[in-house]
């Protein structure tokens, strides 16, 4: 039997919201491609470009309107918010493992969604995020950062060549 996600703490800017939040929908990563097709093939095949497809986001979703995350909607480029996302697996032998996420970026969206009476007041924040490390057991998975054109798997640095071909 595989690890199952028993336990998740969710912080914004230094603080946890343990009991409030609910969710956390962590990013895609997806590898841009371009259909490659020359002389000899029978057909095209897609070739990785080195880079992300798209840009990274999370979305967080809590049950109650904690007053705090309203001072983390900002409009002013540079300012980044810190998140950090940690839970706690275990399997069947009774090992648990523990998962990491550390993240930078913005809120994009902060979306109050409905209320109705007796029911929770959910509260959704899309944010766009800079940096993306994911940790388990202290190990670093991967380490995603664009704008420093950073992507690192297991440690090594994929883009480390292609910066040094370019003088960055």
């Amino acid at each position: 039997m595989r690890d199952i996600l028993q336990y998740v703490g969710i912080f914004a800017d230094g603080r946890g919201y343990f009991g409030d939040a609910q969710k956390v929908m962590l990013p895609k990563m997806t590898i841009a491609t371009k259909e490659f097709n020359a002389s000899g093939m029978s057909g095209p095949i897609k070739v990785r470009m080195s880079r992300l497809a798209s840009a990274l986001e999370t979305t967080l979703t809590f049950g109650g309107l904690p007053s705090d995350l309203y001072d983390l909607l900002t409009v002013s480029e540079g300012e980044e918010i810190p998140f950090r996302f940690k839970g706690s697996t275990q399997g069947a032998d009774g090992t648990t493992h523990a998962h990491m996420i550390v993240a930078r970026g913005f809120v994009e969206e902060f979306d109050e969604g409905t209320w109705a009476d007796a029911e929770d007041a959910p509260l959704n924040l899309k944010i766009s995020l800079r940096h993306y490390e994911r940790h388990i057991d202290g190990v670093e998975k991967w380490a995603v950062n664009p704008e420093g054109m950073i992507l690192r798997r297991n440690g090594v640095d994929l883009l480390a060549q292609h910066r040094a071909n370019i003088g960055r």
